[in-house]
């Protein structure tokens, strides 16, 4: 399940750097999950006992994904995918691991530690490269930005799903991304939205299907393991994007990328051990 959701999270990813920098795309794709999974969660909603701890962290999870989407846009804008991206899941599971013992209090054996380590070297080896030229270090900083956003919303959503039906937390989180931004988008980008429903539609649809997709899955997945080895697994994501750059954007890929790859799927093995 949690590979399934690394090959979907690559691929939305894909689709949002040709759109980059048209936050419309992004925004569209919240508004429509928000409507669709608050309509399937209806059912689940029955039985749900919220107390002030479960609606602050639902509301901090909203904030945290919408602000994710919107900074997700212009780093793409700033470099390429094959190397933004390895940063924005490098620096995410780095975070989320260390989070995960401190909060939750989870243990990894020696071997999965190890594994943890691997996968984030692999993904370190992914994102150097010696000529910077196509990414800003703009484009870098906002990467480590989104990889600190995913640290917080995971832990978030790791607990919020202890307690509640994932489709609830996933209906939340796009309800209150579609409202945070709302003003900005109405104001601040009105010619942009326009254009975008008339001419960008289909991409707008296949981000929010295959986005709302990948991270259901992982909400589930959280119900029955452990965050670090969730998020270690899930950086099959960093090998999905480096080829899907190289094979169809024409991103260079060189023999250092190659053992990278390698790493990463080294590391996710030894995890599941």
């Amino acid at each position: 399940m949690v590979i399934l959701s690394a090959l979907l999270h690559a691929s939305w990813n894909f689709v949002a750097k040709k759109h980059a920098g048209n936050y419309s795309v992004i925004y569209l794709s919240f508004l429509f999950s928000s409507v669709v999974t608050g309509i399937v969660a209806i059912p689940y909603i029955k039985g749900i006992e919220l107390n002030t701890d479960l609606v602050v962290l639902l509301l901090a999870a909203g904030v945290f994904h919408a602000i994710y989407g919107f900074v997700l846009t212009f780093a793409y804008k700033n470099g390429d995918i094959s190397t933004l991206y390895p940063i924005v899941r490098g620096s995410g599971i780095a975070g989320a691991v260390m989070l995960s013992m401190v909060i939750l209090h989870e243990h990894l054996s020696s071997i999965s530690g190890f594994g943890v380590y691997i996968v984030i070297s692999g993904i370190a080896i992914l994102s150097y490269r010696r000529n910077r030229k196509a990414t800003s270090p703009k484009g870098i900083f906002l990467a480590l930005v989104c990889g600190a956003l995913i640290m917080c919303y995971t832990i978030m959503d790791k607990l919020l799903v202890a307690d509640i039906h994932p489709i609830p937390v996933m209906a939340a989180s796009q309800i209150v991304s579609a409202m945070l931004f709302f003003p900005y988008v109405l104001t601040q980008r009105r010619n942009e939205l326009k254009t975008t429903l008339k001419t960008l539609l289909f991409p707008v649809m296949l981000i929010s299907v295959i986005a709302t997709s990948s991270y259901l899955i992982i909400l589930f997945v959280m119900q029955i393991a452990p965050i670090s080895r969730i998020v270690a697994v899930r950086e099959a994501s960093v090998v999905f994007g480096a080829i899907a750059g190289y094979v169809i954007l024409k991103e260079h890929f060189s023999r250092l990328r190659l053992i990278g790859v390698v790493l990463v799927m080294m590391g996710i093995i030894l995890v599941k051990m």
